[in-house]
C-alpha cells in the first residue's frame, strides 16, 4: 500500500510541474601547492669494464689526399743548378706543340659569345658636378670669357685659357691663363693654383702632352708664349723671328710627334697659315720648321693662291702624324699632309718675308658646312672618323675615305662651338651649344631598337653656370676619362664626373664603330 501512496504522490507532482531558481553561491579560493620531491643521484657502474667507441659522421665527407714532388732535393744550396735534359724536353714540346696549337685556332675561330651581352648599367645616369672654378679678377671686364681649355699630361690639372671673342680690330683686353688641380684635397674654386697674366686675350691653350708643367698659348696678335711652370722663370720660349709671326689671331694650337720621336708644336690661324714650330728651343726662341698655307684658289694640285682663308680648328690622326684635318671660317673642310712638296707662289702680303718656303698642305677636300666651322676631333679609335661642328648647329662625323658626311647631328640649340670624341667609350661624344649646354650623344644601337639605327637626340645634356651663357670649350680628361670639363661664355669651368654608362665601353662596341665606319661607303 505504501508503494501504491508514493507513486501517486510522484505523478501528482509531476502534474503540477516543478519550480527552478537561480541562486548566487560564494567564491571559493584554492592555493595551489605544489610538491618538490627531492633529486636523488646515484652513481653505479657494472662490473664489466669495455671500451665506450666515440664515432663522428658527417652528411657529404671531404677526402684529402697529400702528394710530394717526386723528386727531393734535399738541403742542396740555392747556387746549385738543376740539371735538363733539352733532348726530353724538346721531345715533349714537339709531342704537345700541335695539340695546343689546334685549339688556340680552334678557340679563335669561334665568335666571341660575350659580345652579344649587354652591359646594363644601374643606378642614376645623371652627372654629377665636382666643381664650378672662376677667376673674379679676369672677369672684371665683362666681355672676357673661357676661349680654350686643356688637361696637363698627368689629368690633375686643367689650364684655363681668358679672352674675348668681341673685337673691332685691335686687342683692348688683358687675357690670363689660370689652372687648378682638381686632386687637391682643398680646392678653392674662386682662386687658380697658377695664374699668369697676357698682354692679349688668349684663344688656345694646349698642354705638353708628356711633361705636365709645359704649356703653350697663342694670342690674338698672332703671337706664341711657352711656360713651363716647374720653373721659377716660367716663361721658357716665344717667337723672336717677326716676320715668322701670323698676322692674326692663332685659332687652334696643338702639340704633334714627328717621326724623329720630337714634339712639336703645331699652329693654325685666321690668316690662312699653319705653322710648325720645335718645341723646347734653347735662348728662349721658337724657330720656325714649317709652314703651309690656305687660299681661296688652293686645291690639292695647285701652286697659285689667291686670299688666304682663315683656318679655324685642326686635328691629326692618331695613327698617321703626318695627315690632319683642318675647317676653315668659309665652312670648307680638308684634309692635309705634313709631307707636301707642293711650294706655294702667293703675293700675300709677308709670305716671301718668311725663314721657311710656304707649301700648300691639301690633299682631298670633303663636303662644305654652310657656316664657318669651329671645331674639328679625330676619334681616338678608327684612323679614318672624324667630327665636324659649325656655326649652322651641326655636328657631322665624316670618313677620310670618303667625301660626304656619313651622319648628321642637329640639336636645334643653336650654333655647336666644340665637339669631342669619348676617350674610353668608342661610340659617345660631347658637343658644346649656343643655347643648350653640353651636349652628350650615345651612338650605341639601343636594345630592342632596329639595327643599325642610331639615335639623333642626344642622350644627356649638362647646363651652364649661367642660363643664358653658351658652352664655348670641352675637354675630355684622358687620364679620367668620366672627368669633363665644360668652359662657358660666362667665364666659368665646370667639372662634371660623368655616369658609368658614359665611360664603360660594351663588348661589341668597337665592332659596332667598324660598321658604322663601314657603311659610310654606302650612304
Amino acid at each position: 500500500m505504501r508503494s501504491s501512496n508514493r507513486d501517486e504522490n510522484d505523478s501528482d507532482a509531476f502534474r503540477k510541474g516543478l519550480g527552478f531558481t537561480d541562486e548566487t553561491l560564494p567564491i571559493i579560493s584554492c592555493k595551489e601547492v605544489v610538491h618538490k620531491d627531492p633529486i636523488h643521484s646515484v652513481n653505479a657502474s657494472v662490473q664489466t669494464k669495455f671500451e665506450v667507441k666515440l664515432e663522428e659522421v658527417e652528411c657529404q665527407s671531404v677526402k684529402r689526399k697529400e702528394r710530394e714532388v717526386q723528386v727531393d732535393l734535399g738541403e742542396k744550396s740555392a747556387n746549385d743548378e738543376i740539371q735538363i735534359d733539352m733532348g726530353r724536353f724538346n721531345k715533349f714540346l714537339g709531342r704537345v706543340e700541335p695539340l695546343v696549337q689546334h685549339y688556340l685556332d680552334e678557340n679563335a675561330d669561334r665568335p666571341n659569345i660575350l659580345r652579344q651581352i649587354k652591359l646594363r648599367h644601374f643606378g642614376d645616369d645623371s652627372a654629377q658636378e665636382l666643381f664650378t672654378l672662376t677667376y673674379p679678377e679676369v672677369l672684371v671686364d665683362k666681355e672676357i670669357q673661357i676661349t680654350s681649355l686643356s688637361w696637363s699630361a698627368n689629368g690633375s690639372s686643367v689650364f684655363v685659357g681668358y679672352g674675348s671673342t668681341s673685337h673691332e680690330g685691335l686687342c683692348m683686353h688683358k687675357g690670363a691663363v689660370c689652372s687648378w688641380n682638381i686632386e687637391r684635397y682643398k680646392i678653392n674654386p674662386s682662386k687658380p693654383d697658377m695664374t699668369v697674366e697676357t698682354t692679349n686675350c688668349v684663344t688656345a691653350l694646349a698642354c705638353h702632352p708628356e711633361r705636365p708643367g709645359i704649356v703653350a698659348a697663342g694670342l690674338y696678335n698672332g703671337e706664341i708664349l711657352v711656360w713651363d711652370f716647374r720653373e721659377q722663370d716660367s716663361l721658357i720660349a716665344r717667337v723672336l723671328e717677326r716676320q715668322d709671326l701670323h698676322r692674326d689671331s692663332i685659332t687652334s694650337l696643338q702639340w704633334i710627334r714627328e717621326p724623329k720621336l720630337s714634339k712639336k708644336k703645331f699652329i693654325v690661324s685666321q690668316d690662312g697659315r699653319i705653322l710648325l714650330w720645335n718645341p723646347l728651343p734653347s735662348k728662349n726662341n721658337l724657330k720656325l720648321s714649317d709652314a703651309y698655307f690656305v687660299s681661296t684658289k688652293i686645291s690639292s694640285n695647285s701652286k697659285s693662291s689667291g686670299k688666304p682663308i682663315g683656318v679655324s680648328s685642326i686635328t691629326f690622326n692618331l695613327e698617321d702624324s703626318e695627315t690632319f684635318m683642318f675647317g676653315c671660317d668659309s665652312g670648307q673642310l680638308y684634309k692635309g699632309s705634313l709631307n707636301s712638296v707642293t711650294a706655294v707662289q702667293s703675293r700675300e702680303e709677308g709670305l716671301a718675308e718668311m725663314t721657311v718656303q710656304p707649301k700648300n698642305p691639301i690633299t682631298m677636300s670633303y663636303q662644305s658646312h654652310d657656316s664657318p666651322i669651329y671645331s674639328v676631333n679625330f676619334s681616338p679609335f678608327n684612323r679614318h672618323l672624324f667630327l665636324t661642328s659649325g656655326h649652322d648647329g651641326q655636328v657631322r662625323i665624316y670618313s677620310q675615305l670618303f667625301p660626304n658626311y656619313g651622319r648628321c647631328f642637329a640639336a636645334a640649340q643653336g650654333a655647336i662651338f666644340s665637339c669631342r670624341w669619348s676617350p674610353s667609350r668608342p661610340l659617345v661624344f660631347a658637343a658644346g651649344s649656343e643655347h643648350g649646354g653640353t651636349l652628350i650623344y650615345d651612338l650605341e644601337p639601343q636594345e630592342g631598337a632596329p639595327t643599325g639605327l642610331i639615335s639623333s637626340v642626344p642622350v644627356q645634356e649638362l647646363p651652364s653656370s649661367d642660363k643664358g651663357s653658351s658652352i664655348t670649350c670641352l675637354e675630355f680628361n684622358y687620364k679620367t676619362p668620366n672627368i669633363l670639363a665644360c668652359g662657358d661664355s660666362a667665364g666659368a669651368v665646370m667639372i662634371w664626373k660623368l655616369a658609368e654608362r658614359f665611360t664603360t665601353a660594351q663588348n661589341d662596341e668597337m665592332e659596332n664603330l667598324q660598321i658604322l665606319a663601314k657603311s659610310f661607303g654606302d650612304s
